[in-house]
């Protein structure tokens, strides 16, 4: 009786076949909005595909949250997408290895109902999307709450109003540009460089909680932006992403020193009035300014090395281990989740603490 329940079993998870209509592998587009895609181009309820892809709950909508497979899932889903499941995880980040489920043998999805791990969905640029024969309603997986179209020159962010799909940056070149430099920045430093972009990132944000240390030219950006759906926290990390890509540099000029051991007191003394610098030329208060730089410092100023990492190359270009105390920079992890700093957009300003130096309300 045992065994004929285990054939049962066995021939309920036989391989499906390839489905007749196929979706194209779009880059970085989550899993959901693909299995969606897949189903729509099929005329099958949603339900029904992920059926064939597995066990699991009830499929949700690919715009507010992430599906997550198991190894017997993947292999289902490549059988119905006739790609090797190895296409399929080069195409789509969720399918990772580091993101699969760890349920059993069977084939298991989960779809949480408002949960993405470490990551944000974002809508895809319409353009770019008809421009491949793709429907517009595309989500792509992003480390940050918002992705930029350099083609079409568009901020996109994952806000789900009608209407509320991006911004036009045609009117802010900079920002463009900047998303530019940010992604070489990346490509070149590798870990590193996305450590201390999400460092910058919330650098950035300190200033921008506190409306005094803002620099000028933000109030500017915002207002050839015009009053768009979302209010001012929608455009914080748009006007402030050539600030915060600048800054980026400066973290990585630091540390690539710091972490090969040639940096002393008296470096860090000229760094810091180097930085002080650039503040005065974007016109903000420096002495304030700093404070979240100096903060920054002292998370950065432990012993540089771990055991099994090794002194970062020389030269501005090179790669760039995550330095500590980051740990290990997961290309995958939105920065959010990776910055050492503790402050967020629109958080209140911090208030003096007795455990820190340094005091907000204290400083002339």
């Amino acid at each position: 009786m045992a065994a004929r329940k285990s054939t049962a079993r066995r021939k309920a998870w036989r391989t499906p076949e390839r489905l007749p209509r196929q979706a194209r592998l779009i880059a970085d587009e989550s899993t959901g909005s693909f299995l969606g895609r897949l189903a729509q181009l099929n005329y099958m309820p949603l339900d029904d595909l992920m059926g064939l892809v597995g066990e699991g709950g009830k499929a949700m909508q690919p715009r507010y949250t992430e599906v997550y497979l198991n190894p017997g899932a993947l292999e289902r889903l490549a059988a119905l997408t006739a790609r090797g499941p190895e296409v399929l995880q080069r195409a789509l980040p969720s399918l990772a290895p580091h993101r699969l489920l760890e349920a059993g043998p069977e084939p298991v999805w989960r779809w949480p109902q408002w949960e993405a791990k470490d990551v944000f969905l974002v809508r895809a640029c319409d353009l770019c999307a008809a421009a491949r024969r793709h429907p517009s309603d595309v989500y792509l997986v992003s480390v940050t709450r918002w992705r930029v179209c350099p083609r079409h020159h568009r901020w996109l962010d994952n806000l789900r109003e009608d209407g509320a799909a991006w911004l036009p940056l045609r009117t802010v070149p900079e920002l463009v540009r900047a998303h530019r430099e940010r992604m070489g920045m990346e490509r070149r430093l590798g870990a590193g460089g996305r450590a201390l972009l999400a460092d910058a990132l919330h650098i950035t944000a300190f200033w921008w909680n506190i409306p005094s240390l803002c620099p000028p030219t933000w109030e500017a950006r915002g207002q050839l932006l015009g009053g768009e759906v979302g209010g001012d926290l929608r455009l914080a990390p748009l006007v402030s992403y050539p600030e915060t890509v600048r800054i980026a540099w400066m973290l990585a000029a630091r540390e690539r020193r710091r972490m090969r051991g040639t940096w002393g007191i008296e470096d860090d003394k000229m760094w810091l009035d180097a930085v002080g610098e650039l503040l005065d030329e974007w016109r903000m208060p420096v002495a304030l300014a700093l404070v979240p730089v100096n903060i920054w410092m002292q998370h950065h100023g432990m012993p540089p090395h771990r055991k099994t990492t090794g002194r970062p190359a020389q030269g501005r270009w090179r790669r760039l281990p995550a330095p500590l105390p980051h740990g290990d920079a997961a290309c995958g992890m939105h920065l959010e989740r990776l910055t050492c700093l503790p402050w967020r957009f629109g958080d209140e300003p911090p208030e003096a603490d007795d455990t820190m130096a340094w005091s907000v309300a204290g400083r002339a």
